[in-house]
């Protein structure tokens, strides 16, 4: 755009003006002397800007946005003229849009102040774009909450959060590191904003303090991400939901609910929901209350729901509709014949059914050693990310373990053994979480089993609709229907 005309010098016009005018030419015209006292260059109508056609920057003309011999004046035919109404009544920013309209102004753009459906279809006969002024403020709030305070910006992307700028303050983790060592997965960090500067970012780039970093990446995870980098806070259960909800489905089981709650207390859960037969359903949390956080660290809102068999219609409506990050319950075994033929147990078909975590609970709360399967899955990453979060959170010990087949067997070399776990050793370098890594050699699914009774809590992703069988057996699961200790199962899905 070669010039753009800014009709009416309030806040939002002169913001704008000085904004645009480092690339484009501005003209801010306003009837009123004293609002474009200060701002650019000061013109006369008879020192038109047609002169200043090569020139970018930023010039003020006292003048009526209504008047057609002002704005044919503003607008040279040679160039391409847009026209922005920023005045503080719709009459006023119609006016100038119908008439900038006659002149050849295009596009014309304007802030509309009145969200009635009589006062949007003015604009639209006009043909002006109209930006309602209350459904852009009211949108921009309702991410900034729903991001604990970040900035999303609106009106670009897929505006599901997808992009977040956040400011650095002293305690996050990543100031004075390399990005090249944060091991991004599933987000980026696109762009630095600094001292009124934009830094393109390497891999060389360093974070500083009050840096605004912009941050792209998968909407389910950023949320998460950005509140770590921002200072460094531990946010589990909150990227996969708000609740923990537990499944007991042969009633009351003290010893399950007691677990669920020991985790929800240690996180930051919005509310415990216990799943019982014939239980009277709680009063759901209001969407307002949901943006909220526990007052401290140990407070949760308890909640109770009717819990249904697997197997009967609305379960996984009613399941979902809860709203949970983790899923409380027991591991069933599965029968022989089901073993044998490679049939999917219920453990499975909970996995596959709900889309968030599983936990399989054995009564090992606190979580104080954490075990953390590595392969050369790519499910790794996804495991890793969860694992560090409650170990930060919980004050536990992290240990990662592989496990292959003997070397004599498989052939492989050191450096293809330990491959695996390297951008583990990252991810926790950047979360400042010592890592423990151990190496074992022969059967996977017996050497995690005996390993589980060292540990409190096994952390591993699986496959979303792995079929268990002898030749591609379903680890996760596997590993949770035979450990001493607590299972928390991730179910990725292909598009994740």
């Amino acid at each position: 755009m070669d010039r753009i005309l800014i009709a009416g010098a309030c806040n939002t016009g002169k913001e704008l003006a000085e904004r645009l005018s480092v690339r484009h030419q501005i003209v801010l015209l306003d009837n009123n002397s004293g609002s474009i006292d200060g701002y650019g260059q000061l013109l006369t109508l008879d020192q038109t800007p047609i002169t200043i056609s090569e020139t970018r920057g930023l010039w003020a003309v006292y003048g009526d946005g209504t008047s057609r011999l002002v704005l044919q004046k503003l607008f040279d035919p040679e160039l391409r003229c847009a026209l922005v109404a920023t005045a503080g009544q719709d009459e006023v920013n119609l006016e100038i849009g119908r008439v900038g309209r006659e002149v050849g102004f295009d596009p014309i753009i304007a802030i509309q102040h009145n969200s009635e459906a009589a006062i949007s279809e003015q604009y639209s006969n006009a043909h002006i774009t109209a930006l309602d002024r209350s459904l852009l403020l009211a949108g921009q709030v309702e991410l900034s909450l729903l991001h604990q305070g970040a900035i999303i910006p609106s009106g670009i992307g897929l505006g599901r959060g997808e992009l977040i700028e956040i400011r650095l303050v002293r305690t996050s983790p990543v100031i004075g590191r390399p990005l090249k060592n944060l091991a991004p997965h599933r987000w980026r960090v696109s762009a630095i904003f600094r001292n009124d500067e934009v830094v393109v970012p390497t891999g060389e780039t360093t974070l500083e303090v009050d840096d605004r970093v912009l941050l792209v990446g998968d909407p389910k995870i950023l949320q998460t991400v950005s509140e770590y980098l921002r200072k460094g806070t531990p946010q589990f259960p909150q990227p996969y939901g708000p609740n923990i909800v537990t499944l007991e489905f042969s009633g009351p089981d003290d010893n399950l609910f007691a677990e669920a709650e020991g985790l929800a207390r240690a996180s930051e859960a919005l509310r415990l929901i216990r799943g019982l037969p014939g239980a009277q359903d709680s009063q759901p949390l209001e969407e307002t209350d949901a943006l909220s956080v526990p007052a401290s660290q140990g407070e949760v809102d308890p909640g109770s729901f009717g819990l249904t068999a697997m197997d009967k219609p609305g379960f996984v409506t009613r399941t979902t509709s809860q709203r949970p990050g983790v899923v409380v319950t027991r591991s069933t075994p599965r029968s022989l014949a089901a073993r044998f033929f490679g049939m999917r147990g219920r453990d499975a078909q909970l996995c596959d059914q709900i889309d968030s975590i599983v936990l399989f609970a054995r009564g090992s709360f606190p979580y104080k050693r954490i075990l953390l399967p590595v392969s050369e899955s790519q499910l790794n990453i996804h495991s890793a990310e969860v694992a560090i979060d409650i170990t930060r959170q919980l004050d536990a010990s992290l240990t990662a373990i592989n496990v292959d087949l003997p070397r004599l067997i498989s052939g492989l070399s050191d450096e293809a053994i330990h491959f695996e776990v390297v951008p583990i050793r990252k991810l926790c370098e950047l979360y400042e979480v010592p890592l423990d890594y151990q190496h074992r050699e022969g059967n996977p699914i017996k050497q995690l089993k005996a390993e589980t009774n060292n540990h409190d809590l096994v952390i591993v992703a699986r496959r979303h609709k792995h079929r268990d069988t002898y030749f591609d057996p379903d680890v996760a699961l596997r590993i949770a229907a035979k450990s001493t200790c607590s299972v928390l199962v991730l179910t990725i899905r292909d598009e994740e």
